[in-house]
């Protein structure tokens, strides 16, 4: 996104000749692609929010507890978020959504497929942290 923003400012300036359709490229696909395809990274980096206000002073199997409760919320949440970006995906992709821009059109439908991408290799990770939760609970 970078690279292609920064050779678009380029081209620009010193050649009068911009890159056609950059801002919808970089709303269509890079925002899109750098803000769903990193979930599941995010995850298993502990990138997320977690506020344990409440929680810090819970003995370890409390907190365990805890934790697989909140993997299960966690994952049918992932999972319906998972199933309604592949509905809508799958109608846009059937529509063959269009965005018009200068030159043209610019196919945006292969975006969609992002976000249900995103949401599901969350929702791997999920289910394998609850797993490791569970086992570690009955000290495996």
């Amino acid at each position: 996104m970078m690279l292609h923003v920064c050779a678009d400012v380029f081209s620009k300036y010193l050649f009068n000749a911009p890159f056609t359709s950059t801002l919808q490229v970089v709303s269509g696909y890079y925002m899109v692609l750098i803000s769903f395809f990193p979930l599941a990274l995010v995850g298993r980096e502990g990138g997320h929010i977690m506020v344990e206000l409440f929680t810090r002073r819970l003995s370890r199997r409390a907190t365990l507890r805890l934790d697989g409760a909140v993997g299960f919320v966690t994952l049918a949440y992932v999972l319906l978020l998972t199933w309604k970006t592949t509905e809508e995906a799958l109608r846009r992709t059937a529509e063959g959504e269009l965005w018009e821009i200068a030159t043209g059109y610019l196919a945006i439908w292969p975006s969609r497929w992002f976000a249900p991408i995103g949401f599901g290799l969350l929702a791997i990770y999920v289910l394998l942290r609850i797993f490791r939760d569970l086992r570690a609970h009955r000290g495996d």
